[in-house]
């Protein structure tokens, strides 16, 4: 069979166009090419403030479909506080001063990840957690200059004592503004307030928590204690020769001191309503030559000494009327000291109050009487009983049994008798000195004709009996 040339090139033609549609037709089917994408995901993170330059934060996320992304940095809140790598988006700190909790407790960003033009944001929240800001060692702040910069550190802490003044006793400071302390929360020692001449107020202070012992004195133009409203326990508290002080309301939230308390020449303090909230204290009342006080009804809330050789000691506090503050303080102590106080007319508070070691009623001009005394039964060491010039008799002390190294009854100028020792059993000597009107000393009569050997003297006195005169029943007239 023959084939022209004409069949032959229609059938080739043929065949490649059947080829070239197929190839067209496969093309049509096949996808398009894909367009750059990229991810990436918001950072949140919370840390310590306080880090150190360099510290890795954490890494932002980021991906692309094709190639790789870089990381680089739009925006941050405060500038210059991190950095990020370009190719790992690792982020670190930059300015390790920034990371303050107090200034900054959180630090914001933004991340632009990207694919050559193509790019996506990521936001950056950094919360910081307020960590303590501790200084170790003693701190002694001598001037406002050393106080400013100490405050600017902002410590919240201080492991040690803080002294605020002069450590010299004959020292001053030119110290008038605490406020740069406001940070110091804690002090794990003692605090001092001392020697500073123009202080006027401690407001500024923020203190929760000491230690130690608070003591502020010898500053002669502090009339405000404030700062410590949110303390409610202290080991101890000691505020003396501060002469115009009147308001120490920032000690008011105060339920217990763990040792004692002791307010010493506050003479402008016009009470202690302050310490109305105090219902715990281990082993020491202590009102000295505080002049404008006229009660001590704010310590109705305490009833006994938690420690077992408590002390009393009210002593020249010339407005002081009464003790009726201590009318629910019931416990046995080793010494109570009344003395000096000038208005004192009654000591009936102290009615629930035993006495074991030593016993002092001495210069007390208005005192009348001893009823109040009544809890005491024993002294060990010794008894004193002096200047009382508006007493008559020693009634009040009727329950005592023992008297134990000296008892003294001495320059009392109303004196007459020592009835109220009728109960007295046993005692080493009785000295009776210089009391003017002393005539009648026969309540001794039954101990010393039992207890012949028992010492006794009586010099100066209106009438001065012998011991044997007493055993024989001269003894008044």
């Amino acid at each position: 069979m023959k084939f022209s040339v004409n069949y032959i090139t229609l059938r080739v033609l043929f065949v490649f166009t059947v080829i070239l549609l197929n190839s067209c037709s496969k093309d049509s089917n096949d996808p398009s090419p894909s367009e750059t994408s990229v991810t990436t995901s918001d950072f949140s993170k919370t840390m310590d403030e306080n880090p150190t330059n360099g510290q890795s934060i954490g890494t932002v996320q980021g991906s692309t479909n094709e190639g790789a992304v870089t990381f680089s940095i739009t925006e941050q809140n405060p500038s210059g506080a991190f950095t990020i790598d370009a190719s790992s988006g690792e982020l670190k700190v930059a300015d390790e001063m920034l990371f303050d909790f107090e200034t900054n407790p959180i630090i914001t960003g933004t991340i632009k990840v990207a694919n050559r033009a193509v790019a996506e944001n990521a936001s950056i929240v950094i919360n910081l957690n307020d960590v303590a800001d501790i200084y170790e060692g003693d701190v002694i702040l001598k001037t406002q200059e050393e106080v400013n910069l100490f405050g600017a550190n902002n410590y919240t802490q201080i492991d040690g004592l803080l002294l605020i003044g002069h450590p010299d006793e004959n020292g001053t400071t030119d110290i008038t503004d605490l406020s740069p302390l406001h940070s110091i929360g804690i002090v794990n020692n003692s605090l001092q307030i001392k020697n500073n001449t123009v202080l006027t107020t401690t407001v500024g202070l923020n203190v929760n928590f000491i230690l130690g012992q608070i003591a502020i004195y010898t500053n002669p133009s502090l009339e405000s204690i404030k700062g410590f409203e949110n303390i409610i326990s202290i080991p101890g508290i000691f505020i003396s020769n501060n002469e115009v002080l009147t308001d120490v309301s920032g000690l008011s939230q105060i339920t217990q001191i763990e040792y004692n308390f002791q307010i010493i020449l506050c003479p402008a303090l016009p009470d202690i309503d302050w310490l109305q909230n105090l219902t715990e204290i281990g082993n020491g009342i202590s009102l000295i030559g505080c002049n404008s006080i006229r009660n001590i009804n704010a310590l109705s809330n305490l009833r006994n000494f938690t420690d077992a050789y408590g002390s009393i000691r009210i002593q020249n506090n010339t407005s002081l009327e009464n003790l009726d503050g201590l009318q629910y303080f019931s416990d046995d102590i080793a010494f109570l000291d009344i003395i000096g106080n000038t208005a004192l007319q009654n000591i009936q508070g102290l009615e629930n109050i035993g006495v074991f070691q030593e016993l002092a009623i001495n210069n007390n001009e208005s005192l009348q009487s001893l009823d109040g005394l009544g809890a005491i039964t024993a002294v060990n060491n010794g008894i004193e009983i002096r200047n009382n010039n508006s007493l008559t008799d020693l009634q009040g002390i009727n329950n005592l049994e023992r008297a134990g190294n000296s008892f003294l009854v001495q320059d009392n100028e109303s004196l007459t008798s020592l009835n109220g020792l009728e109960g007295l059993e046993s005692f080493v000597y009785i000295r009776c000195y210089n009391n003017m009107l002393l005539t009648d000393f026969c309540t001794l009569r039954s101990v010393l004709t039992l207890h012949s050997n028992f010492g006794f003297i009586a010099e100066s006195n209106a009438y001065n009996p012998t011991k044997q005169d007493i055993i024989d029943g001269n003894c008044s007239l």
